[in-house]
């Protein structure tokens, strides 16, 4: 490995110890109360290292919201290059949906409490939109191969994906990890049966 390569690589786990250290603080004091003090100490780095790769509150935390929706989608492209059918592309997004759900707790804690900030809600949006827009064509593809089947109800597409998406993304934000009544994967075959196949007898 070059030194280059091996700098890179160093840079990359720091980006990664950052992002995760952000995602705590953030989900644990709420964006207000956050500082970059106490973001530095959870990575366990120095403030100015810190200030190295991200400038302000702001920057770290809309880096850390599109790195959670990275992750997400490059496992979904993943999938979806070795799921030929549309149907069982539409059902995985459930389950792989609920395996990022519980692998990263803290980003949809963070999630909710800046959907109850308008003022910074608009930043959000106004940030990521172009991303989440980017990324809902992949999602949006399946629904359309399978309607292109005959396979699904006369709806149009987006108002089902619209649906499809708050079932999905509501498992995320109010779940927890405290909660024994029913787990998640429960939940997403329920989401499942009850999206595919509705509730009435």
């Amino acid at each position: 490995m070059s030194q280059s390569e091996r700098k890179e690589r160093e840079r990359q786990a720091r980006i990664e110890l950052i992002l995760k250290a952000g995602a705590r603080v953030f989900a644990k004091e709420g964006y207000h109360d956050a500082s970059m003090d106490m973001i530095a100490e959870e990575a366990e780095l120095g403030k100015s290292t810190l200030y190295y790769y991200y400038k302000s509150k702001d920057e770290l935390l809309l880096a850390v919201l599109a790195d959670g929706m990275q992750q997400f989608f490059n496992k979904l492209e993943e999938d979806f290059n070795r799921i030929e059918d549309p149907m069982e592309q539409i059902r995985n997004i459930i389950y792989r949906s609920v395996e990022f759900f519980e692998e990263n707790p803290d980003y949809f804690t963070l999630y909710l409490y800046l959907n109850t900030h308008p003022s910074f809600r608009e930043r959000m949006y106004s940030s990521l939109h172009p991303v989440i827009i980017t990324k809902l064509k992949l999602i949006s593809s399946s629904f359309q191969k399978a309607a292109d089947q005959g396979r699904l109800k006369d709806i149009p597409v987006p108002v089902m994906l619209s649906i499809y998406g708050s079932l999905v993304m509501g498992m995320g934000i109010f779940s927890s990890r405290r909660s024994a009544s029913i787990s998640l994967k429960e939940k997403a075959s329920w989401v499942e049966r009850i999206f595919l196949e509705g509730i009435l007898k």
